[in-house]
């Protein structure tokens, strides 16, 4: 684990990337056109990373923010940043197979998180926990690889920032390789599921209202045809019944 501010600071800067790169920026603008006002909103951010969707997410004016993830050394930096830049955001260590009721939430999010499920029965465990922590009438909102992915469009997204590679054969879901460009470039390991699997789950968790909202772009970008025509993610929204 990182021990001091210029290591945790580098671990930011490597992970945080993604999130400033064309694509990136679609992902946020889709993803917060899909959450809607969060003033006054408890929000419970699962795979939270680094924190960076939580801190948004507070500044957006969500009056209680808690922020999960696996990984020890994610919460940590997370942790170092909420110390230096302090918001009251809570961090705590949970796996998403097993992920407690910390609360009742408005707003439940998962940002890549069950494109990682083992399978189908894990997928529905991870919902089922989610979905346990909103309060009825609560929305959850996820962001999931593109249930309709265009290898060969994929090949030319180096534009937007970075190359997605399939890296073995599709068996309900479709190991690939992501490398986000830049100096230096990083990779790291996703699967594409196949059409139907996650609003499917979410479904099968008692969830209504099951929507996939449209990709939004900044306005900045020159070109968004590719991105437009075939998105990397694909962003959900559900509500728990019983409001």
């Amino acid at each position: 684990m990182a021990e001091s501010d210029e290591q945790y600071d580098a671990l930011g800067a490597i992970y945080e990337r993604a999130k400033h790169i064309p694509t990136g920026l679609a992902e946020r603008a889709t993803l917060l056109s899909a959450v809607g006002d969060l003033l006054g909103k408890s929000v419970l951010d699962v795979a939270c990373g680094t924190g960076f969707y939580a801190r948004l997410f507070r500044d957006l004016g969500a009056t209680k923010v808690v922020g999960v993830d696996s990984a020890g050394e994610m919460i940590a930096y997370a942790r170092h940043v909420e110390k230096r830049e302090w918001r009251g955001i809570t961090y705590e260590q949970h796996d998403a197979t097993s992920l407690p009721v910390l609360g009742e939430f408005d707003v439940v999010t998962a940002v890549w998180l069950l494109g990682y499920a083992d399978d189908v029965p894990a997928l529905d465990a991870m919902i089922g926990n989610l979905t346990a922590n909103l309060v009825p009438g609560g929305r959850l909102v996820v962001l999931v690889p593109n249930p309709e992915p265009d290898w060969e469009l994929y090949a030319q997204y180096g534009r937007y920032g970075y190359e997605i590679v399939p890296t073995g054969p599709m068996n309900l879901k479709q190991p690939v390789r992501v490398r986000v460009l830049g100096d230096p470039p990083f990779d790291f390991d996703s699967f594409y599921w196949e059409r139907g699997v996650f609003d499917g789950a979410l479904t099968r968790a008692g969830l209504t209202e099951v929507t996939r909202h449209p990709v939004v772009v900044p306005d900045e970008e020159e070109s968004w045809d590719g991105l437009l025509q075939c998105p990397s993610f694909g962003v959900f929204t559900a509500v728990r019944a019983g409001a």
